[in-house]
């Protein structure tokens, strides 16, 4: 349901025009006459001049008068099931505006009833055109012309006479219709007679349950026109009144062999009230109808309403939920002062759902909003508040390990950001200045409906080495955290813990193959008196290594490669009192991204010097297409990998040990 802006009144749209029109008097917008043409004297041709009574629409009252009915049927002889073209020309309605309008769109029609050769009612509608309406005049609908079909199974004359005619027009932004039925003085305006072979009559399917307006309604049929264009419309149950605006769309289509299939989507509930109809569908050469019930939903329960979060800053988009209101009714959500009196710049509208649901946006924008209120097209006793609390902006920032190479993606994370506003990112110096947005060449952020900040961003590939400030600003917030890049770069994890803690050493960046040493420095830079630890770089630059750390004069923790470079990376490392905590098994870095994300993939606890295979897996745990990866794990049972994620159907991503006592991991990562 798409929701609309307003300022200025917490009223639905064009509600003042709206009640301008329906308050004119009886003939206000709804006079349908037409000009008097005399036809000639044939048999399948006639005027009548018989009583009408018009009922007006909006409350606008009734009007009773003769008018004239001319209409000229043509062919004299038909097939059964075959196409009759008919001209109408109408005389001045007992109708009459009380206020001039231009350009009014309008679509006259009028109902038949047969009788003799076939029984029923058919519909002749005319094209729409636009009419100046004069007030206190007779306004003149142009003489038309419209095609109807008779039954497959007429035989014989068939006599057609006028029951009613009916204008629909589109004023103010609204539908009317005006009905004006024969109550006396009628008759036969003409005879066709059906005569020949009939092909096989259309079929056609329609749901025997009611169906609610403004949902689709499923249809099927055989033995139509292959390859025509079928049209559904909506008529009264004895068949008259057919009007196709009373669906919305549709998919209907027909096939080679004939077969109808599809569906049509009926119009609001103020356009198609509750009731029973004829629906009929037809495709210029066969026609077929079956009986419909439409019923709109009635709720069963009272109304309700929910916002998404009760508190935020300015500048928060949050989502107003309501259940059990009227279908197709105008919602109106509005924000109220301490006082209770309405904060009309803050409105906002959408229409329920078929179901009695409804969803809409409501900006935060007025410091003063201290609740949300809801009602259902204006109805004071539907009025349902909610508060809300506008605290300040306190948003908080954090980019996970803090440490990304050029044109790689790093998770970052937050709170206390504005709902519904959508994050921007940048690269600055690491006092905050100099922001540029150009640092940061992709970001999956967003910001969800309790504030909560989540997704990555990736570092621009030319971005020289060195620290930064990562910059995200949201509406009217905005926070910093410290990113380094580097091409090479070393992360503990955790990077701080008593004496004895088992720390995961992971580096990036590292020449292939190479041997990399870990040792634990001194505030002076000196060796600690730990165990050197080694491990042999992937092909990926990539690795993974413990060292327990139990000196307590440990400061920072330093990997050296071993004759290669020898290239030199340090992290800092923090002895803390208390327990050794344990370190993770398995996680990815970052943990979701666009298609071609590389995912760092570490892993701990697994079997010493057993291979592990990394794949990426679909929602029901099937292997993605992407190319598997492989690694030896170290002595000290972990290991290191980039996996890239090309598969946008990947889910999560798992690794597996092979040939040997099989233990498997999985982690969910998410494809943006």
């Amino acid at each position: 349901m798409f929701a609309h802006r307003r300022s200025g009144s917490t009223r639905g749209p064009g509600r003042s025009a709206l009640r301008r029109a329906v308050a004119l008097g009886a003939g206000a917008v709804l006079v349908w006459t037409g000009g008097t043409v005399a036809l000639a004297p044939l048999a399948h041709a006639g005027t009548i001049t018989p009583t009408v009574h018009c009922t007006l629409p909006a409350g606008q009252g009734q009007a009773d008068g003769s008018q004239q009915f001319g209409v000229e049927l043509t062919p004299d002889v038909v097939d059964p099931g075959g196409k009759v073209h008919a001209k109408v020309t109408l005389g001045p309605s007992p109708a009459t505006s009380g206020l001039s309008l231009n350009d009014v769109p309008t679509t006259p029609s009028l109902d038949l009833a047969m009788s003799g050769g076939a029984t029923g009612t058919v519909t002749v509608t005319g094209p729409e055109v636009t009419l100046d309406i004069p007030s206190g005049k007779p306004i003149e609908i142009p003489p038309y012309e419209g095609d109807f079909l008779i039954p497959a199974n007429a035989s014989g004359p068939i006599t057609f006479t006028p029951l009613r005619n009916i204008t629909r027009t589109k004023v103010l932004g609204s539908n009317y219709t005006t009905t004006c039925e024969v109550t006396a003085g009628g008759g036969s305006i003409g005879t066709v007679t059906a005569e020949g072979s009939a092909g096989q009559p259309a079929t056609l399917i329609a749901p025997t349950t009611p169906v609610r307006p403004s949902t689709s309604v499923t249809l099927s049929g055989s033995r139509w026109t292959a390859g025509a264009t079928p049209v559904p419309s909506l008529c009264a149950a004895d068949g008259g009144g057919c009007d196709a605006a009373k669906f919305a769309e549709n998919s209907l289509a027909i096939n080679g062999s004939g077969q109808l299939t599809g569906s049509a989507v009926l119009a609001a509930a103020g356009a198609v009230p509750d009731g029973s109809y004829l629906l009929k569908v037809g495709d210029g050469t066969k026609e077929a109808t079956a009986p419909l019930t439409v019923q709109a939903f009635v709720p069963d329960a009272p109304r309700a309403i929910v916002l998404s979060r009760s508190s935020g800053p300015v500048g928060s988009v949050i989502s107003v939920t309501g259940s059990d209101y009227y279908q197709d009714r105008w919602i109106n959500t509005v924000g109220l002062d301490a006082n209770g009196a309405t904060l009309d710049d803050t409105a906002v509208y959408v229409k329920s759902r078929p179901d009695g649901t409804f969803a809409v946006d409501f900006t935060v924008s007025d410091p003063a909003i201290a609740a949300v209120q809801v009602d259902e097209g204006n109805d004071p006793a539907t009025v349902l508040t909610a508060p809300f609390t506008v605290t300040e902006a306190t948003a908080t920032l954090s980019a996970g390990t803090a440490k990304v190479k050029p044109g790689g993606s790093i998770g970052v994370s937050g709170g206390g950001w504005p709902s519904g506003v959508a994050p921007s990112a940048a690269l600055c110096a690491t006092d905050g200045s100099g922001c540029n947005a150009a640092g940061i060449s992709g970001s999956t952020l967003r910001i969800a409906a309790d504030g909560t900040l989540s997704g990555t961003v990736t570092a621009a590939g030319s971005t020289a080495r060195g620290v930064y400030a990562l910059r995200v600003t949201a509406g009217g917030s905005q926070a910093l955290t410290q990113l380094t890049v580097a091409p090479t770069f070393v992360v503990l994890t955790p990077s701080a813990g008593p004496k004895g803690t088992s720390v995961t050493v992971l580096g990036q960046g590292f020449a292939k193959v190479a041997t990399v040493s870990i040792v634990g420095l001194r505030a002076d830079g000196s060796q600690t008196s730990d165990s050197v630890r080694t491990k042999v770089v992937g092909l990926d630059g990539a690795f993974s290594q413990t060292f327990t750390v139990n000196a307590a004069d440990t400061v920072a923790l330093r990997v050296r490669e071993v004759l290669v470079n020898p290239r030199t990376e340090t992290a800092a490392f923090t002895v803390q009192d208390g327990s050794a905590p344990s370190g993770a098994s398995f996680a990815l870095s970052p943990p979701e991204g666009p298609p071609g994300t590389v995912v760092q993939v570490t892993g701990r606890g697994f079997a010493p010097v057993a291979t592990v295979s990394v794949t990426g897996r679909t929602a029901d745990g099937k292997q993605t297409s992407d190319s598997y990866v492989t690694r030896i794990i170290g002595l000290d049972g972990t290991f290191a990998l980039n996996f890239t994620v090309r598969d946008p159907a990947t889910k999560s991503i798992r690794a597996c040990e092979v040939l040997v006592n099989g233990k498997t991991v999985q982690q969910l990562f998410t494809v943006s």
